[in-house]
């Protein structure tokens, strides 16, 4: 009798094990529905955790949650916990401050299947933009909620960066987004990889409008914008308070500040408001935000020791700057790709600068050394970083500088930025994957080239 008890026994937990653990598919995703809508509803809500509970057999990207390489009851839990976070309209971005409201001012969710008719938009200098159609009266519940009416979608715009056009451009599918560009800062300075971009600097529907140190305000003024897209901080704050001076409505945005890579990247969704593209927004994102998270997954059981620092001494600047302990740079290292980072005992976002001397203390024992600048600003590297010869990453062949796109199309492909980080971190979980975003630098030849896994 206690055999034929063991014996079920047995078979039970085999069958545990099996529901468990059943094998997903290696297959990209359903972008269509955001992570965490397992059942293509087009809604997260607790359905979904009913759904995962009893069908696990989807594509890695639709069913493993919490992105640790599988999909079980572990997933289930994490859903059920998280459903109403992931549900969000913005699920990363800290900065993002966007309110969608129906006729009757409402709050409602576009991102969760549900229809709107205005928006209230807070810039990061704390401007409240109301957002509406021209053909719409203005609300009355909406009094005292906004500062200024924008009729959307603009139509003529200048942008003070290329990553403000990094966030335009998953949202130009009908090409009316960029065509409301009509003045870039730096647009004779950059080497633009927005092919649109560099073709209308050249044909002159776009107008370089000056550097954001050094702004033609003539050729601003001229252009005469619905709204300039600034950041705040850095020469931003000169440009806001010019454009007050002129009484032209800015715009501030702080993808920069962000905490996270696919926070940064979530600022799609603020542009997205200003040209009516939540559709588009939301199929870009959610094919970002599953595919971001396959590095998650390839490095879940990656060694959790290696090192890696990240940053490059400006003798002339006096230090060396590096990412501080909750920068994007710094989660992407820790969080993403499961790896150790030299300077997380300095807190804040963003960078801090330092002095060389403590920068190589800790760099010489580092796995992995990135070099944020593209080779065209590494001319003078041996003499800008003395005793480099010495460290581990350089004496092993992993030292690695950015691609000259890197600071334009990077941003738009934050999935495989990600993805080109993990892969120079951890190459034996990438075996055979070749990067674009990060090269292996080689400083005695001044070349950089593709890295590719083994």
């Amino acid at each position: 009798m206690s055999k034929n008890i063991n014996s079920i026994s047995l078979v039970l937990l085999s069958v545990v094990f099996f529901l468990l653990c059943i094998v997903p598919a290696y297959a990209d995703g359903d972008y269509k529905y955001r992570l965490g809508d397992v059942n293509a509803d087009g809604s997260i809500d607790i359905i979904d955790v009913v759904y995962l509970f009893k069908n696990r057999n989807l594509n890695y990207e639709d069913g493993d949650i919490n992105a640790d390489g599988s999909i079980n009851i572990i997933d289930v839990v994490y859903l059920f916990k998280h459903y109403d976070q992931m549900r969000e309209p913005i699920k990363y971005a800290e900065n993002v401050k966007l309110t969608y409201y129906n006729e009757n001012g409402n709050e409602v969710n576009p991102y969760n299947g549900e229809s709107w008719s205005y928006k209230i938009f807070e810039d990061a200098t704390g401007q409240k933009f109301l957002l509406m159609n021209k053909s719409q009266s203005v609300p009355t519940w909406a009094d005292g909620k906004y500062d200024k009416i924008l009729y959307v979608p603009l139509t003529n715009v200048i942008t003070m960066s290329s990553t403000h056009i990094a966030l335009m451009q998953p949202l130009n599918n009908d090409g009316s987004v960029i065509d409301s560009v009509n003045g870039v800062m730096w647009g004779g300075s950059y080497t633009w990889y927005f092919e649109d971009i560099e073709q209308g600097l050249d044909n002159g529907s776009i107008m370089d409008v000056g550097s954001s140190y050094s702004p033609m305000w003539e050729n601003i003024t001229s252009l005469n914008p619905q709204a300039v897209f600034v950041y705040p901080g850095y020469s931003g704050d000169a440009i806001i308070e010019k454009c007050k001076d002129l009484n032209i409505t800015y715009i501030a945005d702080s993808e920069y500040l962000e905490g996270s890579f696919l926070a940064r990247c979530e600022w799609v969704k603020a542009f997205a408001a200003f040209y009516n593209k939540e559709d588009e927004a939301k199929q870009y994102f959610t094919r970002v935000d599953k595919r971001a998270l396959n590095v998650n997954r390839k490095t879940h059981n990656s060694d959790f020791t290696v090192l890696v620092a990240w940053g490059k001494n400006y003798p002339s600047y006096g230090g060396t700057y590096v990412p501080k302990a909750q920068s994007y740079v710094t989660k992407g290292i820790i969080d993403n790709c499961h790896a150790d980072y030299i300077f997380k005992d300095i807190p804040g976002t963003g960078s801090s600068k330092i002095d060389y001397e403590t920068f190589a203390e800790r760099a010489k024992d580092a796995d992995t050394w990135i070099v944020p600048s593209s080779i065209t600003l590494l001319s003078s590297f041996k003499e800008d970083h003395p005793g480099y010869t010495t460290f581990k990453s350089v004496q092993n062949g992993r030292l690695f500088c950015i691609s000259p796109d890197y600071y334009q199309l990077g941003l738009m492909n934050t999935d495989e930025v990600l993805m080109d980080l993990g892969t120079i971190i951890h190459p034996e979980a990438f075996d055979g994957r070749t990067t674009h975003y990060f090269l292996s630098y080689n400083p005695d030849t001044g070349e950089a080239t593709p890295y590719t896994a083994k």
